[in-house]
């Protein structure tokens, strides 16, 4: 960045000889006062010119910008839902609130009576994938409610999905731009499905189930296969109920059938050795497993097999390993098939420690 003696140096330079140009003298002023107006003005065209391009803009820019030459909307985020056990006797009200042992709080979406016990519906408070809460952790009330003894949530929270980052929703703009959708080709199928928040990524297969139909497949923006309800509701939105009455956004007689990708167990186990500042056991073990899960939840639909060396570059990655050996992916060396329907995700994980 040039400073304003730097560019009060060159507009002096500028400026023919027959000026006086020495402090005190008009010329001088003048363009010492302009030189401080100019700091900085380079960095702010370089910015203003570097927003022309959309790849660097963000948040709301990225939003104007998209919006308006292709109608996409950032998908917005979504509320984890489920279904909560309330043991004792007495009145849930809508709005009784239950929360996990980190927090995270539901509220009850209808009034229901408690006779002994009973399931009282919910939705998280909170908006997002943080939401999603496995079975048995929301166990607690923090109003005490009459009568009602406990609580507990028998299946996992779902449905939680955060809102599209910047780089899945610029990433859908160049989709739409790259692949015209017209007609119910193969592109309009995948951006219908990505419209609805939470799908990651789209396989179509023309005539999967025969003449005059379409197969959808999906995975979650977690790199997961969709889970039955976002499976519902891509259906729902595209075809529902797979009728090809055009009460979706196919075309009449188009019959579409959405499934989520099969899913595709990847099971690695090595022998590690860690860093001297590297914590306890288990908590390497942590960071490998969220290594190797990001690495697969990367290549969903992207590329048709599991790289042996890249889940070594991942473990390699982790925090607080130094090293390791004999390390065996669906129990061989060597890279794992993934076929046109399957999604890889994280099996077992077995780590011994060198000692």
């Amino acid at each position: 960045m040039s400073t304003a003696s730097e560019i009060l140096e060159q507009l002096l330079a500028a400026m023919p000889d027959s000026y006086q140009k020495t402090i005190g003298f008009p010329t001088y002023d003048l363009l010492a006062a302009v030189s401080l107006r100019m700091q900085g003005t380079d960095e702010e065209v370089a910015a203003a010119r570097a927003m022309l391009d959309p790849e660097n803009l963000t948040g709301d820019d990225l939003d104007r910008y998209i919006f308006p030459r292709s109608g996409l909307d950032r998908r917005q985020a979504t509320f984890a839902h489920g279904v909560v056990h309330v043991t004792g006797t007495g009145t849930v009200s809508e709005g009784t609130l239950f929360e996990s042992g980190g927090g995270v709080q539901f509220y009850a979406t209808q009034t229901v009576q408690i006779t002994g016990e009973g399931d009282v519906p919910v939705t998280c408070r909170q908006d997002g994938a943080a939401g999603n809460l496995p079975a048995h952790s929301v166990t607690q009330m923090p109003v005490t409610i009459q009568g009602i003894a406990s609580c507990d949530n028998p299946a996992p929270m779902e449905g939680g999905y955060d809102e599209e980052d910047d780089a899945a929703y610029f990433d859908r703009f160049l989709l739409k731009l790259r692949t015209p959708a017209t007609s119910g080709n193969i592109y309009h199928y995948m951006t219908w499905a990505l419209e609805v928040s939470g799908v990651g990524k789209v396989k179509v297969f023309p005539l999967g189930h025969g003449d005059n139909t379409v197969d959808v497949v999906l995975v979650d923006s977690e790199g997961q296969p969709a889970d039955s309800e976002l499976v519902g509701e891509v259906q729902d939105y595209i075809d529902p109920d797979s009728t090809g009455e055009g009460y979706g956004q196919a075309p009449i007689g188009a019959r579409c059938y959405v499934s989520a990708a099969t899913e595709k167990a990847i099971a690695l186990s090595c022998t590690v050795s860690k860093l001297d500042t590297a914590g306890a056991d288990d908590t390497v073990t942590d960071a490998i497993e969220a290594a190797v899960a990001d690495y697969l939840a990367g290549i969903a639909f992207e590329q048709d097999y599991v790289s042996y060396g890249q889940i070594a570059a991942a473990i390699l990655d982790a925090e607080g390993v130094l090293d390791f050996e004999n390390l065996l992916v669906n129990g061989g060396t060597a890279n794992v098939q993934l076929g046109e329907r399957e999604c890889p995700v994280l099996g077992t994980v077995t780590i011994s420690y060198a000692v």
